[in-house]
């Protein structure tokens, strides 16, 4: 064999081997792609539309690549467009078409393959606003025609949805309105069932609605008023009264309610020596020759409630957290504690019922700085403590460990001497300054 077959034949035998390993690393595999690809429609006639919504459809891809290239793929990738160029008003089946950015990638098929678009004319009309008024308005209340500009708006579309359109609907809510109800509202176009037409433009999309509301003749609303009588027991106070409800309307001849001032009163309502919230329903004091669209009384609620106010007090911190192998003093003895609440709950406070603790536990003999925690009762609130920190001092009572000490020389044979005793001072110790508890 000659050597140039011979280089030719290996050169040839080391590229499959090569292609063999590259296959074996990075293998071509075949699958579904999971993102689906959006399709974009181009070329339509500017004066057509598609019956259906395009603009969301979307297709999958089955793909053929090496595994490495399947898994870095996204989106963006790939293109898919039905192409409507030339096409006229009617029915057709337009293929889809995918390309790809990688060389890598082959797609080996695609669901859908074609899409039914159904093109029509483009048209308009003109079509009366309809205003739907959607509630009411307040009690004793009417509401009249209602107003809009602009009176008629252009509905465009393709032909069979347009044809569809009999009015263009704007919804009003009057929620309890007492006078004219002006709204800027949008547009709906609906059909001769009164269900809303898609596809369709509606030009413009907004139109500014006026509702009048008035209160027919023979009718007047006023407002009720409550004078409650006598006052709170002594520390309380009045804090509102509500009226429900608020207004009534009264019904009459119109020279009658003429001369009606803007309210009427109730019967009288005590609160003398209240001490909480008085509720009672009350009749109302009408004036002659006029009745009420609704019942004759009103449910009257008087808040009372205790008066607010601040007191200091002094106490002396209560400690705990320490043993009888230690003793302690605090600086200053004493700490003043602002509280607030109300004036008969502080009235009321007793020696034991705002309450200081030092916490020492944990602490080692020498000097510190403890915050105290004040323990109010309920229904009191600490506003302040002064001073906001205390010195504590703490000393150990342990017994010192002796020491080694020269032997005691023996006594000798001479005669003892008659001298006093010494005395022995008395040892004294600081009481603690504050009232310990033991853990």
């Amino acid at each position: 064999m000659k050597p140039t077959t011979t280089l030719i034949l290996s050169c040839l035998l080391a590229f499959i081997v090569w292609l063999f390993a590259i296959d074996q690393e990075n293998p071509l595999n075949r699958e579904e792609y999971q993102e689906p690809i959006l399709i974009a429609v181009r070329g339509m006639d500017d004066g057509l539309q598609s019956l259906q919504n395009l603009t969301n459809r979307t297709t999958t891809l089955t793909l053929r690549a090496p595994q490495r290239t399947l898994e870095s793929l996204h989106a963006n990738d790939f293109s898919a467009v039905i192409d409507l160029t030339g096409l006229a008003a009617g029915s057709h089946e337009v293929p889809v078409h995918v390309t790809t950015l990688n060389p890598d990638v082959d797609i080996i098929a695609l669901q859908p393959r074609q899409l039914r678009v159904q093109l029509e004319p483009v048209i308009s009309k003109v079509v009366p606003v309809q205003v739907e008024v959607m509630d009411s308005p307040a009690f004793g209340y009417d509401w009249q025609t209602p107003l809009v500009e602009p009176e008629k708006v252009e509905v465009i579309g393709p032909q069979t949805q347009v044809e569809q359109v009999r009015s263009v609907v704007a919804e009003v809510f009057l929620r309890n309105a007492k006078s004219q109800v002006e709204r800027i509202r949008p547009l709906s176009p609906q059909n001769a069932q009164n269900l809303e037409v898609e596809r369709v433009k509606v030009e413009p999309v907004t139109a500014r609605i006026f509702v009048p509301v008035v209160q027919p003749p023979g009718r007047k609303e006023v407002v009720v008023r409550v004078q409650p009588n006598g006052a709170p027991a002594p520390s309380y106070r009045l804090t509102g009264v509500k009226v429900e409800p608020l207004t009534i309307v009264l019904v009459g001849s119109p020279n009658v309610l003429r001369e009606v001032p803007g309210y009427v009163e109730t019967f009288p309502l005590s609160i003398e020596g209240a001490t909480g919230e008085v509720r009672k329903r009350l009749p109302l004091v009408l004036p002659e020759n006029t009745l009420t669209l609704e019942e004759d009384s009103v449910l009257v609620t008087v808040g009372v409630a205790p008066l607010e106010s601040s007191l200091t007090v002094t106490r002396q911190p209560v400690v705990r957290g320490v043993d009888d192998t230690m003793r302690f003093s605090v600086s200053p003895e004493q700490v003043d504690v602002i509280v607030g609440g109300s004036l008969p709950l502080l009235e009321s406070l007793g020696p034991e019922d705002v309450r200081v603790m030092l916490d020492l536990t944990g602490l080692l003999p020498g000097s510190h700085v403890v915050q105290p925690t004040v323990v109010p009762p309920e229904g009191i609130e600490v506003e302040g403590v002064l001073p906001e920190a205390i010195e504590v001092l703490i000393e150990s009572l342990a017994t010192p460990t002796p020491t080694d000490s020269p032997p005691t020389p023996a006594p000798t044979d001479s005669a003892p001497t008659d001298s006093p005793p010494t005395p022995t001072p008395e040892t004294t110790e600081p009481l603690p300054t504050a009232t310990a508890i033991p853990n």
